[in-house]
């Protein structure tokens, strides 16, 4: 096999190892660990019955419901250029008003923060940021009683609020917020793109008749995950490279010795 062949085969895993995570996917859940204030914020869960996940509710104007055993979910990605058609609030443009919040927002989520986040409408965007702030939640802690974990979770559901119908305030919500603004702001579009590769949506593959500001009753709860490649691929991706090192080694050496 010539070393062209070895890449060929490495670049058909890569091309595999995405497909894998494909959609639709069944999806198994195991035990609700992460409950929060205000509802319920994460759960693990098995996909396709080899990879443990924990997903995390990006939609609080539906129900808090999440199936068991068995159930059908697509997987969208995050980032640029990503087809959020099978998504909940793909086509959503209006989110709620935090700039006008009752009782104004604290420190250091401050007015002009708001009115940056209130301006930015994308779908696509207000996703990325979400996904972000999952990527900070504070698992290690007692998820139970863990003040910051409530504000991550709370402000995930105001940036995902197509019409007021969750805005929270306080000072971890606030921080939460504020770091999501600046963290979007701050990063170029490809940067984002990279720290969300394999970050997905996770939508019920079943819903159907998603219209309208509440959405309340379509569906089971939207979820963001964090889906690591499958180990498999990954190991035999690596054994191919070291194969392909040692015969262009023993290819070198053998133009050597003549």
């Amino acid at each position: 096999m010539t070393l062209g062949r070895f890449s060929l085969a490495a670049t058909a895993l890569l091309a595999l190892s995405v497909v894998a995570t494909a959609g639709p996917v069944t999806l198994d859940t195991q035990s609700y660990n992460f409950p929060l204030d205000n509802g319920g914020g994460g759960a693990s869960a098995t996909l396709n019955k080899t990879q443990n996940i924990e997903i995390f509710c990006v939609d609080y104007a539906n129900d808090i419901y999440v199936p068991v055993q068995g159930y059908s979910a697509n997987l969208s990605t995050i980032t640029s250029g990503s087809d959020l058609s099978e998504t909940r609030f793909g086509g959503q443009t209006s989110w709620a008003d935090l700039t006008g919040l009752s009782g104004g927002l604290g420190n250091p989520f401050t007015g002009s923060d708001a009115n940056t986040l209130d301006n930015i409408t994308s779908a696509l965007a207000r996703y990325q940021m979400a996904a972000y702030l999952v990527s900070t939640y504070n698992l290690k802690s007692n998820p139970t009683n863990s003040p910051a974990n409530d504000g991550i979770q709370q402000a995930i559901w105001d940036i995902l609020d197509p019409n007021t119908f969750a805005v929270f305030s306080g000072a971890t919500t606030d921080n939460a917020l504020a770091g999501a603004v600046n963290w979007y702001s701050s990063n170029s579009s490809s940067n984002r793109d990279s720290f969300l590769a394999n970050y997905r949506i996770v939508s019920d593959a079943t819903m159907g008749g998603c219209t309208g500001s509440h959405l309340v009753h379509c569906g089971f709860q939207e979820q963001i995950t964090a889906v690591p490649e499958p180990r498999f691929l990954a190991v035999m991706l690596v054994g191919l490279l070291l194969i392909g090192a040692a015969f262009r080694k023993m290819q070198a050496a053998r133009r050597a010795n003549c």
